[in-house]
């Protein structure tokens, strides 16, 4: 009940600017485009986080309990779990090249522009959603639930709010479900995975792994989706490579979130870290 007041709070807020920049934008763009109005729905949202976790969890430092902390820690955990993700995205369509599920498009002439976009879309959501999900929603959730609780039910509402959709699609991908719950589950070990420091800090963590894994994957996948730099060779079903091309939505997909999920949890649990 906690969270859904912060969040209608939020709304009730931001609706004065919100909605006009939505009849805005709609007009201007024929309906083509319409991001500056939850852009203000998520400004507002962040701007009444510190004041929400002072009233109601009485917070000296909110933006600490959010997970940003220990600047120089939280910026190189952030670009690891980036390239991480970059990686990641490289071997799993590279694998699919190497066993002649896909054929390799140069890029075109617009390379450049589409790397400066991929990158501000990837670094953008990774902060936004890691803020929104791994800071906030977990915290709260933390508050009334044991970790692992907490960990499931973040997990289930990250992929619920990333699926909602007509109950067709939803028929005809419903593999997504269970890649975008795999991510979730992933993503909130990064966000647990202790930061080394001085011996009285080792148990801090930040926000940094799982808004830069987040951050990575979204920027490879931009690329690939994007650019069109990888086409299915259509040898072996969908459903092996993706559903729609969305390999969040096929087999080699969920295997390649299962290693993942192995390596954040590995090190969210490396006691060498946590003692």
């Amino acid at each position: 009940m906690r969270v859904v007041v912060g969040l209608a709070g939020a709304v009730v807020l931001a609706v004065p600017i919100a909605l006009p920049l939505y009849f805005w934008e709609y007009a201007a763009t024929d309906g083509q485009s319409v991001i500056w109005a939850p852009i203000s729905l998520f400004m507002v949202f962040m701007l009444g986080l510190p004041s929400w976790l002072r009233g109601v969890h009485h917070c000296r430092y909110p933006w600490r309990v959010l997970g940003f902390s220990q600047r120089d820690r939280w910026w190189l955990s952030w670009a690891i779990a980036f390239l991480g993700g970059v990686v990641g995205i490289g071997l799993l369509y590279g694998l699919q090249w190497l066993l002649g599920w896909s054929t390799w498009q140069p890029p075109g002439p617009a390379v450049g522009r589409l790397l400066l976009e991929g990158l501000l879309v990837g670094v953008g959501v990774g902060l936004a959603e890691e803020l929104l999900f791994r800071g906030w929603l977990l915290y709260e959730l933390e508050q009334d639930f044991s970790p692992a609780a907490a960990l499931w039910l973040n997990a289930l509402i990250f992929a619920i709010a990333h699926f909602l959709r007509p109950l067709s699609a939803i028929l005809a991908t419903w593999p997504q479900f269970l890649g975008l719950l795999m991510l979730g589950v992933a993503l909130v070990w990064a966000r647990r995975i202790p930061v080394a420091g001085r011996w009285q800090q080792r148990r801090t963590t930040v926000l940094g792994p799982a808004a830069g894994l987040h951050g990575g994957l979204v920027f490879a996948y931009y690329q690939v989706d994007v650019n069109d730099l990888m086409v299915a060779t259509a040898q072996v079903p969908e459903w092996v490579t993706g559903i729609g091309g969305n390999p969040l939505a096929g087999l080699l997909g969920l295997g390649f979130l299962s290693v993942i999920c192995a390596i954040t949890y590995r090190i969210s649990h490396d006691r060498r870290l946590i003692n």
